[in-house]
């Protein structure tokens, strides 16, 4: 009989799950489930797996071993982790079953685990415990040579790689044997290993390896429930089942994100209030390296060399994160994770067409060769406007040089390597580049304003088990300009701003206990952020911006039950020559092991952008031959600078994960926010500051200057409130449903002479519902519900009296978005077709966004999907 390695059951599985569920829309969302829904519904990729892990390790700790193998079984097939295949070896081990063993602990070896030195030395073992047995069981007259590999043969070779051998045999099957054979070993037979010989059978792993854990909120991996700030988690399955390949619109499901798409290019993000135009109070990071535009202060989504097929998770920080992430961290920080370097499937590729020639197209490869992995990608998107800005034909309009069609367009290429020196060390070295168009609307008369150019980043990194440490460079090279304008009026001459930062970052982590009942988790980390840019609206000669930091976390543990997170930061910000400090402390009390109660109080801030700190930039107003002088530096204050943004908060929230059948969360908040960065309102021009030496005719231009602009800090003091609640429930394997409310409310103080108008552009209300499913046939969906309540935009514009604000009211609006896929071909094809915003125009206009946007349409867009 050929001796293959019998593996534990690893068919790929039918398709990820995740979350949604429709009480307003419950008749849609029970519509699709029953289509899709096939009674025996394979299970969640993430959340059953983990019931049956738990389910398997309890039974093989009460020593009941062959049942608890059939969960571990049953886990490792909905979602295959080498931990699970480890702890099955192990369990097989101590049976008896030798074969089934070494197979396992071979499919285990399989993912090239830091330990495989250790493991293959316990393969061994158990080959010469499986060899004394045969001859042992062997009679004199029919002595078998005994089964037993060969020198130089790879240690369990996988079943199908020798004749004979079928892929897919249980752990519980002999090789070549029909499925569904019993062990190997007989009741009253003696175990070949003794049950406490971990020296031969190694010893089980009892990590919760499906839980979810977040690394953003502390800067180490943890549990939900021991993070020190409210945490999302937007899953791979999430992804994958949502059909979307924006990553704002994935984030819109989170409770109380702040979501506005303006064109089909342009997407700004904030959380818990004050979205705007170049959104500017979220930092986002890929992999923990900043993304942060230092020029406008905002994200270019679309400029990313990576694309959701890349991405891991996505995990967002519901809160003020300066105290670890310095200045700009402002509201929340979201950190795109992406799959690592020799993990995910080995290739694939996904395309996609929508109607306005919408297109996406992904493609990557992964591999790991002994201690080396890497995984490289690239791709492109296209995405056209909502709406064109200029009809066909204008005769009265000057248009730029650009396709007025066009939203969006991406070229990306992306690789990332990773050297493993020990199981404890490893060194990366990556780097992207895209190649970008991007139809943006920016601050004052720039509304519709192009850009077209390069993004590049180039990273290395050293990691170890108390040691981190990374450098990275990014740039940004564009051109730019204004998309269109009246005759008459100046189109405001293609632009080049570049951008290029240098960052260097290292981070000690440690353990210690003072006293003996205090376990603290220390972080100490610093950091460096070279910056120079240039750009014809800015003063020319910038200098360059030498920012450094230093920051300090101690989480001190009683127990399991209460944690104390203090975390404390140091930036110097060089355009205020100061340094600016933040703080966060949080006490998370554990009622029950899966339940957290937190509290929190913290601070941050945002320093001023490039733009906000070296503006110099005349407007052409709409009378002729008049100009507004727009400058951060004041010739008429010369004493005037800038100050940071100011967000004082606080927060109390529970998490209750108690139940493998549900979840859910509830919190509340306050934030304090001062020194708010808008337009300043123009000073007029007169004759006592022409007297004083003040320009009056702009040679350059040929215009009369009438007035001073720039930038301000805000009169005014907001006290927003609100909290959010949201919960996951898996009634039933394959399907799941989840739900979320955001409530936002805020007032303002405006001190005497303070005349900013009352904000309200943010909605009071926000709710997501939806509902996921995938069945054993291969079918699998999802439909989702947003909803956010009115709004009233008070812009700042352009007018014959200089920049004065507008209000502007914005209806309710709903979006529902839903996806169908069908994966084939043992799972490694899937074609599928996604609609977004399906009742566009059906029970009115389709939703705008801001005032100034576009309105958001219907899209649909089908899909196809290899992977190996």
């Amino acid at each position: 009989m050929a001796q293959g390695r019998p593996h534990p059951p690893a068919p790929p599985p039918r398709s990820p799950r995740r979350t949604r569920a429709a009480a307003t829309f419950s008749a849609t969302a029970l519509l699709l489930a029953a289509t899709l829904y096939g009674g025996s519904a394979l299970a969640d990729a993430r959340t059953d797996a983990r019931r049956h892990f738990k389910a398997g390790m309890a039974l093989i700790e009460k020593k009941q071993l062959v049942e608890g193998i059939k969960e571990l079984e049953l886990a490792y097939q909905i979602a295959p982790h080498p931990n699970v295949a480890f702890n099955i070896a192990v369990a097989q081990a101590e049976l008896g079953n030798l074969e089934l063993a070494i197979g396992a602990y071979g499919t285990y070896l399989d993912s090239k685990p830091p330990d495989q030195t250790e493991v293959e030395g316990t393969i061994q073992k158990l080959r010469e415990k499986l060899a004394a047995k045969r001859a042992a069981e062997a009679k004199p007259s029919d002595t078998p040579e005994p089964a037993v590999d060969k020198p130089g043969d790879k240690p369990g070779d996988k079943p199908g790689d020798k004749p004979g051998d079928k892929p897919g045999d249980k752990p519980g099957d002999k090789p070549a044997d029909k499925p569904g054979d019993k062990p190997v070993v007989k009741p009253g037979d003696k175990p070949v290993v003794k049950p406490g010989d971990l020296s031969v059978r190694g010893k089980e792993r009892t990590d919760d390896i499906y839980q979810e854990t977040v690394v953003t909120a502390s800067r180490a991996a943890q549990s939900p429930l021991d993070s020190p700030s409210s945490t999302t988690i937007i899953t791979k399955q999430d992804i994958r089942l949502s059909g979307m390949t924006r990553i704002p619109e994935l984030l819109r499901r989170v409770a109380g994100m702040d979501v506005m798409q303006i064109t089909g290019g342009d997407e700004n993000v904030s959380m818990r209030g004050f979205n705007s135009r170049l959104a500017n109070k979220l930092l986002v990071l890929v992999n923990g390296r900043s993304v942060y535009n230092d020029i406008l202060g905002s994200t270019f989504w679309e400029t990313l060399p990576i694309d959701v097929d890349q991405v891991e998770r996505i995990e967002i920080v519901r809160g003020p994160g300066s105290a670890l992430y310095g200045a700009d961290a402002f509201s929340g920080v979201v950190n795109i994770i992406t799959i690592a370097p020799g993990e995910g499937s080995k290739a694939g590729a996904r395309v996609g067409y929508g109607d306005h020639n919408q297109a996406y197209g992904s493609g990557w490869v992964s591999g790991r060769e002994g201690d080396f992995a890497y995984r490289a990608s690239a791709g492109y998107t296209r995405y056209p406007r909502w709406t064109r800005e200029v009809a066909p034909g204008r005769i009265d309009i000057k248009v730029a040089d650009f396709d007025q069609n066009l939203g969006a367009e991406n070229l990306r290429f992306d690789l990332r390597t990773e050297q493993r020196i020990n199981k404890d060390v490893a060194v990366t070295l990556g780097g992207g580049y895209s190649r970008i168009a991007l139809d943006v609307y920016g601050t004052g008369p720039f509304n519709d304003y192009r850009l077209n150019g390069d993004t590049l980043d180039v990273s290395t990194g050293f990691r170890s088990k108390s040691f981190n440490a990374r450098v990275y460079y990014t740039r940004l090279a564009v051109t730019s300009g204004v998309g269109y304008n009246y005759i008459g009026q100046s189109l405001y001459e293609p632009s080049n701003p570049t951008q290029n930062s240098f960052d260097a970052e290292a981070e000690y982590t440690g353990e210690f206990k003072l006293p003996a009942v205090l376990k603290h988790e220390v972080n100490v980390g610093v950091g460096y952020r070279l910056k120079n840019i240039t750009w014809e609206y800015l003063e020319p000669n910038i200098p360059n911006q030498h920012n450094g930091s230093i920051y300090v976390q101690d989480a001190i543990s009683y127990k399991k039950a209460v944690k104390l997170v203090a975390s404390g930061r140091l930036d110097y910000v060089p355009y205020l020559a100061r340094v600016v400090p933040s703080g966060r402390g949080s006490l998370i009390v554990k009622p029950a092991e899966r339940q957290a109660v937190r509290a929190s109080a913290s601070t941050a801030f945002r320093s001023p952008t490039f733009l906000e700190s070296f503006l110099a930039l005349p407007i052409q107003l709409p009378v002729p031959g008049a100009e507004l002088i727009s400058a951060s530096k004041r010739e008429d204050d010369p004493n005037f600078k800038l100050q940071p943004e100011q967000i004082t908060s606080f927060e109390a929230s529970y998490l209750n994960q108690q139940s493998d059948l549900f979840e859910f969360e509830v919190s509340a908040y306050y934030n304090r926010v001062s020194n708010l960065v808008a337009l300043a309102v123009n000073r007029n021009n007169t004759l006592s500051t022409k007297g004083a030496g003040l320009p009056g005719y702009d040679e350059n231009t040929g215009r009369y200057n009438v007035g001073f602009g720039g930038w301000a800090n805000q009169c005014d003091t907001y006290h927003v409130g609100g909290g959010e609640l949201g919960a996951r429930v898996y009634p039933v394997e394959g399907l799941d449903i989840f739900a979320n409310y955001a409530l936002n409310l805020s007032n303002q103080d405006r001190p005497d002479g303070c005349k900013v108008p009352q904000d309200k552009r943010t909605s009071a209300h926000k709710a997501n519902v939806g509902v996921q499913v995938r069945t054993k046939l291969g079918l699998n969906g999802e439909l989702t519900f947003h909803y956010q309540s009115a709004q009233t935009w008070n812009e700042q514009v352009a007018s014959l009296a200089g920049i004065n604000y507008q209000p502007y009211t914005l209806p309710a609006y709903t979006l529902v978005n839903a996806r169908i896929g069908y994966r084939f071909f043992q799972d490694k094809m899937e074609a599928s077709a996604t609609v977004f915003n399906a009742l566009a125009d059906v029970f009115g206009d389709a939703p705008q966004m801001h005032p100034f946007g576009n309105r958001v349409g219907r899209r649909f867009m089908g899909f196809f999907t290899y992977s190996l």
